[in-house]
């Protein structure tokens, strides 16, 4: 059940922490007074300084090189400064609330923006004219409350990338598929796009454990590969405790078939602090664990996330163990459009 009291993610610690760096390491330059916004200008002129956002400048080099997730913390946080009123959305409250961070969809900041007014064009910013409902203050920020920040993302983006959020919500709010739909059906009826978010909620399962692991599972239902069974435990020879996989499909005969993205992960010795003889115990307790679970009858498969960018290879590749299938995901309007045209549907 949502709790608006309930303690936030880790996100939230580090959100804090990257509000307070803006004003300690001089490279988000908030402008306070005048003649810095001059300053701040005449820089930019000489390309010394990015605008990201009124009042909000960047050395470019120190902009470049932060990563996705880091970028939108920082300019976030330096806008909820400028502006206290302004109210986040879409995958940035997301982020924020700790819920998801498909980097896909990570490219701007989101901020709504009310109908009647006009805003500057800034290249890292989005504005969503998106009735907010409900919103809730976390820190510095004002966010669409995390139910409606999740149908927002379902019924606006891609299936592959809408499905970690649903799920994100499920484990980290623990929010169940009832729950989501009855909000969006008494908060967001009319809202384009909303058909398609309710579609998204049928596959919500809050097992996953992380959004790599929900765009993998989608990729196979756009492939027609059956939903899979999430964190299957086999129980090892004399009841010694069980083997986890991340995926699993029961065969006819009992047996199953389990599939571990980035499989081998699981296994480290995080007390272990040489990488590379890590890394071989790694590697020898994920063959010993694969050749106890092929003994046992059960077949294990090991693939990447970007085994999956192709769906149809993808899927050719799970039905070649034998995996059923079922009819594919309808989401042909938005499998192979650009982040742009996402954009000009909404």
């Amino acid at each position: 059940m949502l709790d608006k009291g309930k303690h936030f993610p880790q996100s939230y610690a580090r959100m804090l922490f990257s509000a307070v760096g803006i004003h300690q390491d001089g490279q988000l330059l908030i402008t306070i007074d005048p003649w810095d916004e001059r300053r701040a200008r005449e820089l930019m002129q000489e390309e010394l300084m990015l605008r990201l956002y009124n009042h909000v400048y960047a050395d470019p080099v120190y902009w470049n090189n932060l990563g996705v997730e880091d970028r939108i913390f920082q300019l976030a946080s330096a806008i909820a400064v400028v502006e206290p009123d302004a109210v986040f959305c879409g995958a940035t409250a997301a982020l924020l609330y700790g819920i998801g961070s498909a980097y896909t969809l990570l490219d701007k900041v989101q901020v709504l923006l009310p109908r009647s007014t006009r805003r500057d064009t800034y290249e890292f910013v989005e504005y969503k004219r998106w009735r907010p409902g409900e919103v809730w203050r976390l820190g510095l920020f004002t966010l669409t409350d995390p139910c409606r920040t999740v149908v927002d993302i379902a019924r606006s983006s891609a299936f592959r990338y809408a499905l970690g959020y649903v799920d994100g919500l499920a484990r980290e709010y623990d929010v169940e598929r009832e729950e989501l739909r009855a909000y969006a059906q008494a908060n967001c009826r009319g809202l384009h796009g909303i058909a398609r978010a309710f579609d998204v909620f049928e596959y919500m399962d809050g097992r996953s454990d992380n959004g790599g692991e929900s765009e993998a599972r989608a990729a196979m239902i756009l492939a027609g590969v059956a939903a899979p069974e999430l964190q299957v435990e086999i129980t090892r020879p004399g009841n010694a405790g069980y083997y986890l996989a991340d995926y699993g499909w029961q065969m006819p005969d009992g047996s199953w078939t389990l599939a571990e993205l980035h499989g081998l992960g699981k296994f480290e010795d995080e007390v272990q602090n040489d990488p590379e003889r890590a890394a071989a115990k790694t590697y020898r307790a994920a063959l010993m664990r694969d050749a106890n679970l092929r003994a046992m009858g059960h077949n294990v498969i090991h693939f990447k996330l970007s085994d999956t960018y192709d769906v149809e290879s993808f899927g050719a590749m799970m039905r070649g163990y034998g995996i059923p299938t079922i009819k594919p995901y309808a989401d042909s309007r938005w499998r192979n459009r650009s982040r742009s045209t996402f954009n000009k549907l909404r």
